[in-house]
């Protein structure tokens, strides 16, 4: 394939208050360090692989600049593309529309923007260029992956109300890439409606956007508690022993 000219977008512009709260008191998820690098570090890092990158902005939180700075190390200065860090807002879409409007700033000229959770250490080269290569087609694109659990909804007493049907149920990874000028575009209309938005697919769907779905990753999950990085250490260091 001819491969589109591209940005990404990485968000660590949150509080990590459920992280915090389940084991390290005071210290940001993306700051944790896995193999002697952060896991911003590592969320970032794999992209720097994919062909025709024009620009990668990380969102950070107020008063945490120079932690993020260092969280990066050398990925700062180490490649030839622009890495550009950009303060959030007070919600993750406020975040994410400051770091799109920073990219039309720059004029890159790029097609495509790939917007990846800066709490998804696992993710891999493979899973870029695959949904890069989606969202050429549909305009836009997200790592899914079947659930096989059973799903039910609870009632406010935490008990069960409602047996969910499974089929055509999916749960969305990212990154999520979208065509930059659509979700640019999406983002600026959202910011005046309304709703609280799950995620970037939701505010692209309810612009008139499509997107549809690759095949994602089950090591690249999201750390939203301590837990969730012990299970993914373990999980990795046995994918590797197997090797």
């Amino acid at each position: 394939m001819s491969f589109p000219s591209h940005a990404v977008i990485v968000t660590a512009a949150g509080s990590s208050e459920r992280f915090k709260q389940s084991g390290t008191k005071l210290q940001k998820k993306e700051f944790v360090l896995i193999d002697d690098r952060s896991v911003l570090y590592h969320a970032v890092e794999p992209f720097m692989q994919t062909p025709q990158l024009k620009a990668v902005i990380v969102t950070y939180a107020p008063d945490y600049l120079e932690e993020t700075e260092a969280a990066l190390d050398n990925l700062m200065f180490a490649f030839p593309v622009p890495l550009l860090l950009v303060e959030g807002g007070q919600t993750r879409q406020q975040s994410v529309l400051k770091a799109l409007e920073q990219l039309s700033f720059m004029e890159l000229a790029i097609d495509y923007v790939a917007i990846h959770d800066g709490a998804r250490p696992w993710v891999s080269p493979e899973l870029i260029i695959n949904t890069l290569a989606t969202a050429t087609v549909f305009g836009g694109a997200a790592p899914a992956l079947i659930i096989h659990d059973a799903l039910k909804k609870i009632d406010e007493h935490g008990c069960i109300s409602q047996h969910v049907i499974r089929d055509g149920i999916v749960a969305i990874q990212t990154p999520q890439v979208f065509r930059f000028p659509l979700i640019l575009d999406a983002h600026r209309k959202a910011s005046g409606a309304k709703k609280t938005y799950v995620d970037d697919t939701e505010i692209f769907s309810d612009f008139g956007g499509m997107i549809a779905i690759c095949e994602g990753l089950l090591e690249n999950r999201k750390l939203t508690t301590f837990a969730d990085l012990n299970i993914s250490v373990t999980k990795v260091a046995n994918q590797k022993d197997e090797v």
